[in-house]
């Protein structure tokens, strides 16, 4: 960012937090070129409270739809170090289009865990949502723990269609050709030819963690606002292109909603001032579930329309039972072909 840029960021913030005076109308600070398309999905994490008492009011005022990754044995769980989001919380979500999906049974870092354990953890967690109505096709581990371990990658394909995977600084290439660990890839697909995971995959989407940024910079929010609005107009120059196709994206995740100021607590006044600044500049807010993967090209892209033929949708009308699960009750049998 320029002097000026960093200039512009820092009065915005300051407008939004309430501590000076509004910009002129005119004034559009760090608007990137409006003729491009701006997107951003974003993420939230482990069925906080905070995120339906500070963040959904924030959301409905723009009218921002985002995922939410439910950790089923925590719903409804009575904390009051940690309050969570009850069942008719996540109910309320649903049935206002936000898109629910799995972060697992219990918070369990699925590398260290045995493979009975394992099928529970994702595969129970597809189970438990639906069980409360949400046909869950997105899976996120905790910790981000798993996205380098082919059994945990290879039991998350069983169940799930995408799966979110390892942290980043930067951007989501959707054709994973931004991974620079060894070689460049040229596509999505999970394995090299040599049976090795590749870096990124459908099953290894790369994440911006939120708090990453609200701990390296001490809670500052002039500071993280700046470093958002950077990191969210970086998609311009991959994205730029006559053709209009999507070709990387931001993609944030956020836990805590909160002025506490602990590790996973994201400033409520910063998150308004983000969300504000996404309105204002004409980005558009998607959800895990508009993520697509191309089976024949193996590569991500976004969905812009209701009828994909590209969208392979979970088998529901057969059933079986997951192995290793305690509940004998017949299961939905969850395929998608790991490429």
């Amino acid at each position: 960012m320029t002097l000026s840029s960093s200039i512009q960021a820092y009065g915005q913030i300051r407008y939004t937090l309430g501590l000076g005076q509004s910009p002129s109308p005119s004034a559009s600070p760090l608007s990137p070129n409006n003729n491009t398309k701006k997107e951003i999905i974003l993420n939230f994490y482990d069925d906080d409270k905070s995120q339906v008492v500070n963040a959904k009011p924030i959301l409905d005022k723009y009218g921002f739809k985002v995922t939410f990754f439910i950790v089923c044995n925590w719903a409804g769980k009575e904390d009051i170090q940690q309050p969570r989001m009850t069942w008719r919380d996540i109910g309320e979500l649903h049935k206002e289009g936000h898109d629910i999906e799995s972060h697992s049974m219990n918070h369990k870092r699925l590398n260290k865990l045995s493979y009975t354990e394992l099928n529970y953890e994702v595969g129970q967690s597809k189970q438990c949502l639906a069980d409360h109505g949400v046909n869950a096709t997105v899976f996120s581990p905790p910790h981000s723990a798993g996205w380098n371990n082919a059994t945990d990658v290879t039991t998350i394909a069983k169940y799930y269609y995408l799966s979110i995977g390892g942290f980043t600084t930067g951007l989501m290439h959707l054709h994973c050709d931004g991974g620079k660990r060894g070689t460049i890839q040229a596509d999505c697909r999970t394995f090299y030819g040599n049976g090795t995971l590749t870096h990124t995959n459908r099953y290894d989407i790369k994440e911006i963690t939120h708090n990453g940024m609200d701990n390296a910079l001490s809670h500052n929010d002039t500071m993280i606002f700046q470093k958002f609005v950077e990191l969210v107009n970086s998609q311009t120059e991959f994205n730029n292109q006559p053709d209009g196709i999507m070709r990387s994206i931001p993609i944030i995740g956020y836990h805590d909603i909160d002025n506490n100021r602990l590790p996973d607590s994201t400033d409520v006044s910063l998150f308004a001032a983000e969300m504000k600044y996404l309105y204002d500049n004409g980005f558009k807010v998607l959800t895990m579930s508009d993520l697509r993967y191309n089976q024949s090209g193996k590569y991500l892209y976004v969905n812009d329309s209701n009828n994909d033929s590209n969208y392979v949708e979970t088998n529901l009308t057969t059933t079986k039972r997951l192995s290793g699960l305690t509940d004998t009750k017949q299961r939905p049998a969850f395929s998608y072909r790991v490429y």
